[in-house]
């Protein structure tokens, strides 16, 4: 392998090394590039490196994939991709920029971009908006339409191909697992992946013969995307010119990047609005049934790669924690996009006192991105209490619990209407509680289950004792755990649940909860 002079590079940092002598040249590396801002110019170039995905061992591979770059670039971004470069020696041994002499490397010169009009920095700053998705998807949607198609592409896509994929992402965010990744999200997301690729088989193969399979970007999120003013507009740029099975990919699998990548820097509502605005400019409403599988993905390989990085020894611990973090969040937006799949449903998690059932409750919401309401907090709508107020009394009367036990049913019917899941955090000592919430679910056509939690009464009466030094949602105390044992009311044959040791830590009770209620998404029986 070829490596780079680095005569070459010392070079390229000089301002003296270019023809308009820019004040300053600042050095940017990646992991594949060497790029050098020298005033309103970039010039990049590649490393000489060879991963499982790339080689740019040679020079000569640099240069052929350096004329790739600029030729795929420029047809979403064709006023900054100029040019490729030559670096030569001269006669005089000296390095040249386009020099007449022998060309020892290339580098790609492009238009430097305002880095204040970057996407990802106008979402930091609140300055993207849904008039830029617009834009934004409506020159996708062009771009894709007029992008490489046919058999070749297509093979890209095809479900034994998909399957393969998905497989080889499995295995390579397996070392993540314990670590970055729980081993119960890891296995929902090799086995979503499988399942929604049988499920949806016909759907895939119709998207190869209906041409939406595209050669496309490859690489679409928001620090590829620039929204210039007129008449430049929006330029998108930095694709992917070192695979082209990597850059061929169903059109939904690109939206998808750029909807994940959105919602991961906090901005669902624009991963919505994008998403919504090339449907209906590509003439394309499928985007959005395929849109969580690819997004499911897009997350994945997102969180492997930044798991990599927060394990590379030349990356600064600090550093290491922050993108471990980063890919700890993208493994979980993935686990999100893979439950969002199959409708809205109703987990009940249910409970005496103590159980820790609120604690499940608000860690289910969070892993599967359903909608959580509960009792308490309904309770305390409205309630400047300042004393805890004893069971059956008060808010806790026979009226009062009815009217609670109603909201709870009418907050889960909103979301369930809304196309949400709900995880619902009660006691429902009562069947007939169970009961409205049941038939709330029965006339949405939403399966539900009930979790019930139990834990020993020794770590019951600790945690409740422990209430009474720190502020708590809720009023119970012991006296309220033994009046709930005596009035609980058990599941009938026909009330679907189960039952969550969670006298342990929450990490155990959440992969035995997530455990069962898997294959019950997938309506499938409990295992």
């Amino acid at each position: 392998m070829s490596g780079i002079d680095p005569a070459i590079l010392r070079a390229l940092g000089d301002p003296r090394f270019y023809p308009h002598h820019p004040d300053v040249v600042d050095h940017v590396q990646t992991h594949i590039s060497h790029v050098f801002l020298a005033g309103p110019y970039v010039y990049k170039l590649k490393k000489a490196v060879r991963f499982p995905f790339l080689d740019f061992s040679t020079a000569e591979r640099r240069f052929r994939f350096c004329t790739e770059e600029v030729r795929l670039n420029r047809r979403l971004a064709p006023g900054v991709y100029l040019d490729v470069i030559p670096i030569t020696h001269d006669a005089d041994g000296a390095l040249r920029l386009g020099g007449a002499g022998r060309g020892v490397e290339h580098v790609v010169w492009m238009r430097r971009l305002p880095a204040d009009r970057l996407l990802v920095n106008l979402i930091a700053t609140a300055a993207a908006t849904e008039d830029m998705m617009d834009v934004l998807a409506r020159t996708l949607a062009i771009f894709h339409a007029s992008a490489p198609s046919g058999d070749d592409v297509a093979a890209h896509a095809a479900p034994d191909s998909l399957r393969t994929r998905w497989s080889e992402e499995a295995e390579g965010t397996a070392p993540f697992v314990g670590d970055l990744l729980p081993a119960e999200d890891h296995d929902v997301l090799a086995d979503f992946g499988r399942t929604f690729i049988e499920t949806h088989e016909t759907l895939l193969r119709a998207r190869q013969h209906g041409d939406h399979i595209r050669e496309g970007h490859g690489d679409l999120h928001a620090e590829h995307v620039c929204f210039l003013p007129p008449p430049d507009d929006v330029v998108v740029f930095d694709c992917i010119e070192f695979s082209r099975p990597l850059r061929c990919n169903d059109v939904a699998s690109e939206i998808a990047f750029l909807a994940m990548d959105l919602e991961s820097r906090g901005r669902p509502d624009l991963a919505r609005r994008f998403v919504a605005a090339y449907a209906e400019a590509a003439a394309d409403p499928l985007v959005s049934v395929l849109l969580p599988f690819y997004g499911c993905y897009r997350a994945g390989v997102r969180g492997k790669v930044e798991g990599l990085a927060s394990r590379e020894a030349d990356v600064e611990p600090a550093d290491r924690d922050a993108v471990a973090e980063r890919a700890r969040g993208h493994f979980a937006l993935a686990v999100r996009y893979a439950w969002s799949v199959g409708g809205p449903a109703v987990v009940a998690c249910c409970g005496l006192a103590g159980t820790g059932k609120s604690t499940l409750a608000r860690e289910l919401a969070r892993t599967t991105g359903f909608v959580w309401t509960g009792t308490d907090a309904i309770r305390k709508r409205g309630d400047d209490r300042p004393a805890v107020t004893p069971y059956g009394a008060g808010p806790y009367d026979t009226a009062a619990r009815e009217a609670v036990y109603e909201a709870l049913s009418v907050d889960a019917d909103a979301a369930l209407a809304a196309g949400r899941g709900v995880v619902a955090d009660a006691t429902f000592i009562r069947a007939k509680d169970r009961d409205r919430l049941a038939r709330i679910a029965a006339d949405r056509r939403c399966p539900i289950v009930f979790v019930e939690c139990r834990a020993g009464e020794r770590i019951v009466r600790g945690r409740l004792d422990a209430r009474r030094n720190t502020a708590s949602p809720s009023d119970a105390r012991w006296d309220t755990y033994v009046a709930q044992r005596t009035e609980w009311e058990p599941f009938g044959p026909d009330e679907p649940h189960f039952t969550v040791d969670t006298g342990g830590p929450l990490a155990a009770a959440r992969a035995t909860a997530i455990r069962r209620l898997w294959p019950w998404r997938q309506r499938r029986r409990f295992t």
